[in-house]
């Protein structure tokens, strides 16, 4: 039996890269998994490919900033099987390259209302069944980029926004500690993931400039980040609430 049996998961941004990786991992422990995305065919794409391994799995279209949307995706998941027992917030707007005064209102409201109010919303819906259910895992792919400000990009709001989550997880975590609900954060540096890939590949110097500041030397592999999640899910884990796990090949050190 996997560590996940019985158990059922909503990973959103589940359709590609992190979410996919951790949704395929989750599946293959046993759970039940609930993948949503804004692309209805991403996602869709997505469960073909883990139901290959098994039935349990639904897709479900979903935009996370959308109050209708979130509560729908939340109703589905428990008309299937009348729980939730593992939420993970993957989803979020990546950054914004553009210096502050370049920025337009609509570009930082999207970050924001992406990662922190998106955030928010997912885990307040599902956070009212696992209230009910008195218990429950959280777990929110935060960035390094909430606790530092990375060198060669610009920005402001990414930062803000990954900011902003990592104190969410904290708050959530004080709050729901009376029902049993356990909220951390996993804070990754710089992973193989799809866009950072098409970007490094696109200015190999900043590549080299990246990876000198990476005392390990290279990207963090996307499966690495799904054994994390898994340990925090499962239930070899209990005293740990509110905590932010970076993970990031050293960067960070200096």
């Amino acid at each position: 039996m996997g560590q996940l049996e019985n158990q059922t998961a909503i990973i959103t941004g589940g359709g590609t890269g992190i979410g996919l990786t951790i949704a395929r991992r989750f599946h293959n422990e046993g759970a039940f998994v609930v993948i949503c995305g804004r692309k209805e065919d991403v996602i869709k794409q997505a469960a073909d490919e883990i139901s290959l391994e098994g039935n349990r799995v639904l897709p479900v279209r979903a935009d996370i900033t959308s109050e209708e949307d979130v509560r729908s995706l939340v109703e589905r998941t428990v008309g299937q099987t009348g729980r939730i027992d593992i939420l993970v917030n993957n989803a979020g707007a990546m950054r914004v390259n553009k210096p502050p005064e370049e920025t337009s209102l609509d570009e930082f409201r999207f970050v924001i209302d992406t990662n922190v109010s998106g955030t928010f919303l997912v885990s307040r819906e599902v956070g009212k069944v696992m209230i009910e259910h008195r218990g429950g895992r959280i777990i929110n792919i935060s960035s390094i980029s909430g606790s530092i400000v990375n060198k060669y990009f610009h920005g402001g709001s990414y930062e803000i926004s990954k900011a902003a989550v990592n104190m969410l997880t904290r708050t959530l975590a004080t709050e729901w500690a009376p029902y049993n609900i356990k909220v951390n954060a996993i804070a990754p540096g710089y992973y193989g993931t799809q866009p950072n890939i098409d970007f490094f590949i696109n200015d190999e110097v900043l590549y080299e400039k990246i990876m000198d500041l990476v005392p390990l030397g290279k990207l963090g592999e996307l499966e690495e980040l799904a054994r994390l999640a898994l340990y925090l899910a499962s239930p070899d884990i209990d005293y740990m609430t509110g905590s932010i796990i970076t993970i990031d090949g050293g960067y960070t050190i200096w």
